[in-house]
């Protein structure tokens, strides 16, 4: 069995003319979903062997706070360039080159990829565009990462983050 956790960046600041699309930051929402959705991950036992992030600083920064939560060491953080802004075809293709002994792999990147991937993977289970933080985890019948296809879906489930306390007061 192999299980896929997909993950879409939590919330960044909006766009600045002074600053790329490529190196928004997480704002203060985003740096709370992230540490919420860390947490709930913690809590449901699914802590990825390795966790895969778009090199935007967004992705990179959500991956790091999710990794700390759930306790992963740096060196099984892995930052991929071709995440950033890719299909759910590209990044099928990065997961299905995951190496056999990965037993559970996360992948943070950012819509429409990553939700149009989970929709791929899971054409029955209605799941809509990914809210920032949000996550979908998928497990499925097979014991290698080329076998990733929805005829092997076994079960999958899908969180999104609490509001932040602060975001109730505004």
């Amino acid at each position: 069995m192999k299980r896929l956790t997909l993950m879409r960046h939590a919330n960044a600041q909006w766009q600045d003319p002074q600053i790329s699309d490529f190196d928004r930051p997480l704002n203060r929402r985003g740096n709370s979903e992230a540490e919420a959705m860390g947490r709930r991950l913690f809590e449901l036992q699914l802590v990825p062997a390795i966790l895969l992030a778009s090199t935007a600083r967004r992705a990179e920064q959500s991956a790091a706070i999710v990794a700390r939560e759930l306790g992963i060491s740096g060196r099984n953080i892995r930052a991929e360039e071709s995440l950033y802004l890719a299909p759910p075809e590209d990044i099928l293709r990065i997961v299905r080159s995951t190496g056999p002994r990965i037993s559970h792999l996360m992948v943070v990147g950012h819509n429409p990829g990553i939700s149009e991937l989970a929709q791929l993977l899971a054409p029955n289970r209605h799941i809509g565009e990914l809210a920032t933080a949000a996550v979908c985890s998928f497990t499925f019948d097979t014991n290698s990462w080329s076998g990733i296809e929805a005829r092997n879906l076994r079960d999958s489930l899908s969180e999104i983050p609490p509001a932040p306390l602060f975001a109730l007061w505004a």
